[in-house]
């Protein structure tokens, strides 16, 4: 009689001890479901920016140096072996992107002058310089497609011969560009159009 009481204590308990481990079976498989979710979104996530490339805004930088001026106009010469992404002509920089640039001006000059570093036919100079014998001089300025920097630097002695030739020691412009996305940008093969702006 014993053993019939003890087996309907068990019976009792049964689908007690049955709940208890199918709750413990239930919160293990939804763990293990959202380990395998969360891992699955990572695989997906990652071999999605995996297949989208990378693409950076064009930067446009260009590095020149100087070491003379006649009648205004200075001469700029493209540093050697230093890659270039932007181009001179006609002694002018040549802007082929639309956006904000950082423009850096140095130099010594071996008497006072006044210089000008121009972007368009009659506009104000970007950096209006007077009477100066250094310059060290960074700023920031929108430019536009077309445009064109360019150097014009005057003397103050004006009955000098040599005042029409100006020697500059250690004269450099740097220009430099970060694209922003969806602004205009020249594509780099395609034809100029000649706009008289030097």
């Amino acid at each position: 009689m014993e053993r019939a009481e003890s087996q309907d204590e068990n019976v009792g308990k049964g689908p007690w001890l049955r709940f208890r481990r199918n709750k413990s079976l239930l919160v293990a498989l939804v763990i293990q479901g959202l380990g395998l979710l969360f891992c699955l979104t990572y695989v997906c996530l990652h071999y999605y920016t995996l297949q989208a490339q990378h693409t950076y805004p064009p930067f446009e930088s260009i590095r020149v140096q100087f070491t003379r001026c006649e009648n205004g106009k200075c001469f700029l010469e493209i540093v050697q072996n230093v890659p270039e992404t932007m181009t001179v002509q006609n002694n002018s920089i040549v802007i082929n992107c639309d956006g904000y640039y950082l423009i850096s001006l140095k130099g010594t000059f071996f008497l006072d002058v006044d210089v000008n570093l121009l972007y368009r036919k009659d506009w104000k100079p970007l950096l209006p310089l007077t009477k100066v014998r250094s310059m060290d001089a960074v700023t920031v300025a929108y430019l536009a497609y077309k445009d064109k920097i360019y150097l014009n630097v005057t003397s103050h002695t004006s009955g000098d011969p040599s005042s029409n030739n100006i020697t500059v020691n250690e004269g450099e412009l740097i220009l430099i560009h970060q694209n922003p996305p969806g602004a205009y940008c020249f594509p780099k093969d395609g034809p100029r159009e000649s706009d008289g702006n030097s």
